[in-house]
């Protein structure tokens, strides 16, 4: 995949054999073009790769196959517009002026302006740049995807719509949300993954010769739990609101293969770096049917900064390059992204632009994590990890109550206790200190250095 900094000087042994193998397939491979799928909802194991034996994932799978796939990747918030700020911007949701969900509703703000995106860090090396489905950072005149650095959008706004008449009705009043750029436009009935993939391949088709950042950000397996009867039916054996979760992965995972076989098709799969990652773990809210997402062994669920909140499938591709089959235990997090992209591209940014940390020799060498720790706060939650200890105070449980009494300050060691079972705080209070500490700095610095709003 990537195209270091530093291999972009010296890089005969990664690059330079992969580039005269695919001479054919158009420009070398120092400018990879960038595809990002990001899920919405998606518990970290519901997928095949992630050992689900109910789901059907076969082409997300073989990414997993043919790339890097990360056990302990951490989204940056356990909800929906902050882990989306992040992503783009290769800050924390904090320092991207992003602490919360954004308002659905039209005109509203959301990402500040002045944040930059890795959308138009990328345009400023001449790539174009395409978003296509959920936005959910604001609506507002600078908020929207294109004041933002895509060239081109097609999607909604809102946190969440019908998949199929493209209305935000989980308040009123209803808003239709479904736009190309900044234009509203009607597909009543047309099921929504099947215009984000149909837009996908447009975007690919158009811009084939690259260097290319398509993101596609998906509506599922978010409620509603909505899918085309063929879907449904595969999996009529599971209960009822499995089956609706498993047939929107289906879903997801017949459009992650459509765009696959085009990369293919044009022959510029070995010359494009392809993402996979959720935005947090599965919901337990009675909107969404309840618990029907698998967080895998891990305590929480959406909204809890226990790590079945955060922690989430991701898988890296490219052909060649990136080396396949291989697994990564190393800690990473989703505002890691933008600054390994933008490396990958042969970019750089200026000091201080990106909480996250460039990923490569992770990705192609497994080398040890560039983060000492990780940090959050989320709607009166903070958590801290450090190595095997992780810290969470106001912690809320699978239901989205806040824990009381001494869990209200829990100290888990994630080696023993990956399920975050028992509480070590009382035994253990200086690590209770130091993560209370490490907490502490990184908040100061956070807002030393956040938009005022």
């Amino acid at each position: 995949m990537l195209a270091l900094r530093a291999a972009l000087v010296a890089s005969a042994s990664l690059l330079a054999p992969f580039a005269g193998a695919r001479a054919a397939e158009g420009p070398p491979a120092d400018r990879p073009n960038v595809v990002v799928f990001f899920t919405d909802d998606q518990g970290y194991g519901d997928l095949g790769c992630q050992g689900s034996k109910d789901l059907q994932t076969p082409n997300i799978d073989r990414m997993a196959a043919e790339g890097v796939r990360f056990t302990t990747w951490y989204s940056a918030a356990p909800v929906c517009s902050p882990s989306r700020a992040a992503l783009l911007t290769g800050r924390s949701p904090q320092g991207a002026g992003v602490p919360g969900n954004v308002s659905s509703y039209p005109g509203e703000p959301g990402m500040p302006p002045e944040q930059v995106t890795i959308a138009e860090r990328l345009k400023g090396l001449g790539y174009a740049t395409g978003a296509v489905g959920k936005w959910h950072l604001g609506s507002a005149p600078g908020a929207t995807p294109n004041g933002q650095g895509f060239d081109r959008f097609f999607g909604f706004y809102a946190g969440c719509v019908d998949n199929f008449s493209h209305t935000f009705y989980w308040d009123a009043p209803h808003v239709h949300d479904l736009r190309r750029d900044d234009r509203e436009v009607y597909e009543d009935g047309a099921y929504l993954a099947d215009i984000v993939t149909r837009e996908a391949l447009r975007f690919v088709d158009e811009h084939r010769d690259g260097p290319f950042f398509l993101y596609v950000s998906y509506n599922l397996p978010h409620y509603p739990l909505q899918a085309p009867q063929r879907l449904l039916k595969r999996f009529a054996h599971l209960p009822p609101s499995r089956a609706k979760y498993a047939a929107t992965l289906a879903a997801v995972d017949e459009s992650v293969g459509e765009v696959l076989a085009r990369l293919d098709d044009h022959a510029i799969a070995g010359r494009t770096l392809v993402v996979f990652l959720s935005d947090h773990g599965a919901t337990a809210e009675a909107r969404g049917d309840g618990p029907v997402g698998d967080n895998g062994p891990f305590r929480g669920r959406k909204f809890s900064l226990f790590d079945g909140g955060l922690r989430v499938p991701c898988l890296i591709r490219r052909p060649g390059v990136v080396p396949a089959g291989q697994v990564r235990g190393q800690v990473a997090c989703s505002y890691d992204l933008a600054p390994t992209i933008l490396a990958a591209a042969g970019g750089s940014a200026e000091p201080g632009a990106f909480e996250g940390k460039d990923l490569a020799d992770v990705i192609l060498r497994d080398a040890p994590s560039p983060h000492a720790s990780l940090a959050w706060s989320s709607s009166g939650q903070d958590a801290v990890r450090e190595g095997r200890w992780k810290l969470v105070r106001n912690a809320r449980d699978d239901q989205n109550r806040p824990l009381a009494g001494p869990d209200a300050l829990f100290l888990a060691d994630l080696e023993a206790d990956p399920g975050e079972s028992r509480n070590l705080a009382a035994d253990h209070p200086e690590i209770v200190d130091r993560l209370s500490r490490l907490h502490a700095d990184w908040a100061k610095s956070v807002a030393a250095s956040s938009p005022k709003r």
